[in-house]
């Protein structure tokens, strides 16, 4: 099998807007001309062009989303009913970049201290400005 000598990078079309201009693409600066997107979390080409997909998920990096978040203690009691249950549970408000426990997860950690004992059960984006 032969190696093609002549071999050039592709280079995206005059104008038109690429990774490589993105605030949150890092260039590796290599031979084959990628880069890392934290965007999407992986390597993409220099070239490769912008979409509006790009500019909807850099958009919604930098307004972060309100999640309620559902807190329960590990101790556990018995209610009249005979059900087990938390004998803690609060609702607390955090500020995520996307709404996955993932992102909820890493949010709660600074606030760990204060909640001593408690894990996150639930959690739901919160509509401030919803009518039920």
């Amino acid at each position: 099998m032969f190696q093609n000598q002549d071999f050039h990078p592709i280079h995206a079309k005059p104008g038109c807007q690429t990774c490589a201009n993105v605030p949150s693409f890092n260039d590796f600066n290599d031979a084959r001309h990628r880069g890392w997107c934290t965007a999407f979390g992986k390597t993409n080409p220099t070239f490769h062009p912008r979409t509006k997909i790009c500019d909807r998920t850099l958009q919604q990096q930098h307004n972060p989303i309100q999640v309620e978040v559902t807190l329960c203690s590990h101790e556990l009691e018995i209610d009249e009913d005979g059900v087990i249950c938390p004998k803690q549970e609060r609702v607390i408000s955090l500020f995520v970049g996307e709404v996955s426990r993932k992102a909820v997860t890493k949010a709660f950690e600074q606030f760990k201290q204060q909640f001593l004992g408690f894990y996150i059960l639930d959690f739901n984006r919160c509509c401030p400005d919803a009518e039920f």
